[in-house]
């Protein structure tokens, strides 16, 4: 004969499980969500400018401090604009004038100190050329020019660089510090021939004084036309 005792505790179980909730409607602990619960954060959204001229001051009224931006292919950076960047630690980048097209050659920066009619109508015909990207900047001088010129090389932000300047020997020796950078000053397309040839050159600094807009553009067209510059085989850094 079942006990009492039994009976009761029978009786108690059968109510407990029926009112037993499946663990996946069981209420959670209140609380602060874990830090492996949380979502990631959202991407910062990436800022676009194709502003023909790029200052600091035009920087500041657009309220840049943080990056990733994007700068047009053709759009001019200032040195105060670079110089507002560097200090801001904005990461930035350009947008490839021939963005995904095939048969790029390489991608050239076009460093400029000393303008000339000259010059700017060289830079405006061979950005017209295929199959070899063209960005355009301004430097106060050899010196910014140099700087600006080996940190772009050593981030990989171009293939190789033009100076324009009335210093060419002077930016070549401050550039060349850097074992990055093969350097050198050119006045002719002879020249550009047999220095990529012999040193792979992947900075050549140019004076434009006195020069046709001719001549500036058939060293730059000789320049673009090789692709990316390479070390010779026997060259030791």
């Amino acid at each position: 004969m079942t006990q009492p005792e039994d009976m009761i505790d029978r009786i108690v179980a059968g109510v407990l499980d029926q009112l037993r909730l499946p663990a996946d409607a069981a209420p959670r602990p209140a609380g602060p969500v874990s830090s492996a619960e949380s979502p990631p954060p959202a991407p910062r959204p990436m800022l676009e400018l194709r502003d023909g001229v790029i200052t600091a001051a035009l920087l500041e009224e657009r309220g840049i401090s943080f990056g990733p931006i994007v700068i047009g292919a053709k759009s001019v950076l200032t040195p105060s604009a670079i110089e507002f960047l560097a200090k801001r630690k904005v990461d930035w980048r350009r947008v490839p004038a021939n963005d995904g097209a095939p048969g790029l050659r390489g991608k050239w920066l076009v460093i400029v100190t000393r303008s000339t009619p000259a010059v700017s109508a060289a830079l405006d015909s061979i950005a017209q050329d295929a199959g070899t990207e063209w960005n355009r900047e301004l430097a106060g001088c050899h010196r910014e020019a140099a700087t600006r010129a080996v940190g772009a090389l050593c981030r990989g932000e171009c293939d190789a660089v033009v100076v324009f300047t009335g210093k060419p020997e002077a930016a070549v020796c401050r550039a060349n510090r850097n074992p990055n950078v093969r350097a050198a000053a050119v006045t002719t397309v002879t020249q550009v021939k047999t220095l990529r040839q012999h040193l792979g050159a992947n900075l050549f600094a140019v004076d434009p004084a006195e020069r046709t807009a001719f001549e500036l553009r058939s060293l730059l067209r000789e320049l673009g036309s090789a692709g990316k510059p390479a070390a010779p085989s026997d060259w030791n850094e």
